[in-house]
């Protein structure tokens, strides 16, 4: 007999009340913005050079702790390079949150998505009074060819078309300009028209004419033919009323030529930081400047020159064998007073 007390017995067939599970599952999600990803600074050299756009779709694999451990182009834009260029951003730039499974440990996943690639309005930037367009793309390796600056200052109101002159046209002219290895101008192709035949022609003649280049280099360091796309501003000389004439005979020092900034004016700095793996191939790249001066000429993008399939020597360690090894070069453009030293009489 128990005291104080009362035993339930359960019925026959009675089931155990079942303990109530709860769902800790959770999605994967970007840990940061996606847009950030790609921007206009990681547009690929050579489409940018041929004008050439377009999207790709992607898929990532994620794993548990959110890193992507894999790309497969899904969409292609119909461009290998700007696929190429897709999946070595993505891989080196994007994390994850990771996803949870019904228990709440970490899993991974898949992500998809696409970039578009769209050359920027703007790109292109022409001194005043028309002419070589200062941000002009060019190709070559390992350095490409170089105009002269004599080449960048050449003025459209010198070799202005009669013809288009007196009809009052004006526009852009985009070339492809084969370099010899001496620096000469070969040959020259129309590849974005002003909309006018005679200041298309007059382009292509005055680049064979007056262009000279410093020559690109091949691998061994020695000159060889390279390629340039040249933009071309034709804009009417701006004539000068009764007034102003005047004005300058009786001053008779104003100065008949623009002079030309020193072209590293605005403070600016870069940064270029690249992998080297223990085979010799290229690992993770990254190039980025700020401020009004890039640190390469003419908008290259020094990930394009020296990453991608190429292959190198690996480095060695102390015992000899190869090793990966991440290289780093950061640049600092600065403008500082000159300071001026006073004349003291005793």
């Amino acid at each position: 007999m128990l005291a104080g007390g009362a035993a339930a017995i359960a019925a026959p067939g009675d089931a155990p009340p079942l303990a109530r599970i709860t769902d800790l599952s959770e999605p994967l999600a970007p840990a940061g913005n996606p847009g950030s990803w790609a921007t206009n600074d990681d547009y690929p050299t050579g489409a940018m050079l041929e004008g050439r756009e377009g999207t790709s779709g992607f898929r990532l694999t994620i794993d548990s702790s959110g890193k992507p451990t894999a790309c497969e182009i899904v969409s292609p834009s119909g461009h290998a390079d700007l696929d190429a260029a897709t999946c070595r951003l993505v891989l080196e730039r994007a994390r994850f949150k990771p996803g949870a499974d019904a228990r709440g440990k970490p899993v991974g996943g898949t992500y998809s998505n696409r970039i578009r690639w769209q050359i920027p309005a703007g790109h292109r930037h022409f001194p005043d009074g028309g002419g070589v367009g200062l941000n002009a793309m060019l190709e070559g390796w390992p350095r490409p060819a170089l105009p002269t600056p004599e080449t960048t200052t050449i003025r459209p109101a010198d070799h202005y078309p009669a013809a288009a002159l007196a009809a009052g046209e004006e526009g852009e002219v985009r070339m492809m300009l084969s370099v010899d290895a001496g620096g000469a101008v070969t040959d020259c192709m129309v590849t974005g028209g002003s909309g006018s035949d005679d200041l298309d022609n007059a382009a292509c003649a005055l680049m064979r004419r007056e262009a000279k280049f410093v020559p690109a280099l091949d691998g061994n360091g020695k000159p060889t033919a390279g390629r340039f796309v040249m933009d071309y501003q034709w804009k009417l000389p701006v004539v000068a009323t009764p007034d102003e004439a005047e004005l300058a005979d009786a001053l008779g020092e104003l100065p008949r030529k623009r002079v030309p900034q020193f072209p590293m004016s605005e403070p600016a700095t870069g940064s270029f930081s690249i992998v080297i793996n223990a085979d010799g191939s290229v690992g993770a790249c990254d190039f980025a400047v700020k401020g009004a001066n890039a640190a390469m000429p003419q908008g290259a993008n020094l990930c394009d020159l020296l990453g991608g399939k190429n292959r190198y020597a690996p480095f060695l360690d102390a015992a000899g064998k190869p090793v990966a090894r991440r290289i780093v070069l950061t640049t600092d453009l600065s403008i500082g007073d000159v300071p001026t030293v006073e004349a003291t009489t005793k």
